[in-house]
């Protein structure tokens, strides 16, 4: 079967009435076939505005002409109409585009590159100066033409985004202005808080850092696959790629602030500060299961918990966080007003968490495993409920499985054996049979 059948009405394509191996060969014949099409559509674009035409649609410019009959954001549009432009500067690259070996975006990259070729070398002397070079600006331009386009012909759009990337890290003198790729005094990173109370970031850095973070977040963001049943079965990890990094980036935050290396604020280490009442806090441990529930017990709330930057939180968030955590107790009056400020003190004293370590290894979370270092030290049951701050009432478990632990589905206990022992939610087994902390489940090797 031809292409050219295909295209006369290819809305009336029967695709099942193909055979197989025209299948194979259609779609890169088409796919070129659209790279023509979207050249023509350019070359049109740019003969109507030189003749003029555009004025006849009554159209305020070519760029709204463009994006109105063609159904194209403003941008795209734009781009389109400066690439007709530069086209006819390098007839090298219109041709190949104009043969389907390049698409649109490879050849903007390849004319960026190019438009910067004189600047790149300026310092060269030509032959009549004594130098070696006949035309240094032009030479250089061709041999990096007939690269870029020999390699475009059989890779992708990203791949020769990298190519020029190379060519012009390569050929930019030493002592001028480094790129803006590489040029960190145009980083920029903002937070903002969303009206639903959530912090939403957004940013751009230079190469350097990009590659520090993206390094950073890559050993933390991979796939971990998780240990969900008895039968010692592991499922894929439920998270997205977007979900991993966030909460990467969330654990490298935490694990510097819990450094201590970062600078002072207000007199202080930076610190993150949550205000909750005790008695709020121990009726939502209990709630959650995480002890048992006095009969006939409640609590009046004074007030939602809340943090100074993002405001008010869950009380099961508030739990969560103050597991492990530095408290000051603050004694205030019926009107909110501070009457006394109790010591600082650190529930969990760094002699007992390298006990932890030592025991647990790290996320106890049977499948999971986390370093000790970016994990927290969760009180089985729960210190506002008084629950001591005791090897026998702790375990180590990562951010993501603590708030799983908080949430009540699965709870833990510490077994005749000293251990940690997690009791899966009745969906993953309905007889509930206990499951043996991470490191106890694997070969006794060293942590």
């Amino acid at each position: 079967m031809e292409l050219s059948d295909l295209l006369d009405r290819p809305q009336d394509v029967v695709t099942w009435q193909i055979d197989e191996r025209d299948l194979v060969a259609l779609v890169p014949e088409l796919s070129t076939r659209i790279r023509q099409l979207e050249a023509l559509r350019v070359r049109l674009v740019q003969e109507a505005t030189f003749r003029g035409a555009i004025t006849l649609t009554g159209a305020s410019s070519a760029v709204s002409w463009l994006a109105e009959s063609s159904k194209l954001t403003p941008a795209h549009a734009k781009r389109a109409m400066s690439l007709g432009a530069d086209l006819d500067r390098f007839p090298d690259v219109r041709s190949s585009f104009e043969n389907g070996d390049i698409d649109t975006e490879q050849a903007r990259s390849i004319i960026g590159l190019l438009l910067k070729v004189p600047d790149y070398t300026s310092d060269i002397k030509n032959s009549g100066n004594g130098g070696e070079f006949d035309d240094p600006a032009a030479e250089c331009a061709d041999q990096c033409t007939k690269y870029l386009l020999t390699n475009g012909a059989r890779e992708n759009a990203e791949d020769t985004r990298r190519r020029v990337a190379g060519l012009a890290s390569m050929l930019q003198p030493d002592d001028t202005t480094p790129p803006d790729d590489e040029n960190e005094k145009l980083n920029e990173f903002f937070a903002s808080r969303t009206a639903g109370g959530r912090l939403r970031v957004k940013g751009h850095f230079d190469k350097a850092t990009g590659e520090q973070l993206m390094t950073a977040l890559s050993a933390l963001s991979k796939p971990e696959p998780g240990r969900n049943t008895t039968r010692g079965e592991r499922e894929p990890d439920s998270r997205s790629a977007p979900q991993r990094r966030a909460d990467a980036f969330a654990d490298i935050v935490r694990h510097y602030l819990d450094s201590g290396a970062a600078p002072g604020e207000g007199g202080e280490r930076p610190h993150m500060t949550v205000f909750v009442g005790l008695g709020d806090l121990a009726r939502t441990t209990r709630e959650a299961g995480i002890e048992p529930q006095d009969a006939g017990t409640s609590f009046i709330r004074r007030g939602p918990a809340w943090m100074p930057w993002l405001g008010p939180i869950g009380l099961r968030l508030a739990a969560t966080l103050s597991c492990d955590a530095s408290i000051t107790p603050i004694v205030m009056d019926d009107d909110g007003n501070p009457l006394d400020v109790g010591r600082t003190t650190r529930l969990i004293p760094r002699r007992l968490r390298r006990a932890l370590h030592a025991r647990d290894c790290g996320c106890a979370f049977p499948g999971c495993g986390r370093p000790a270092a970016w994990t927290d030290g969760h009180h089985v049951h729960h210190w506002s409920n008084g629950g001591e701050t005791k090897l026998s009432n702790l375990v180590l478990l990562c951010r993501f499985h603590h708030t799983l632990i908080h949430k009540g589905d699965w709870q833990v206990h510490i077994g005749d054996d000293q251990h940690p022992w997690f009791t899966p939610p009745h969906w993953i087994d309905h007889e509930r049979k206990p499951i043996p902390a991470h490191n106890r489940g694997q070969l006794p090797l060293a942590c």
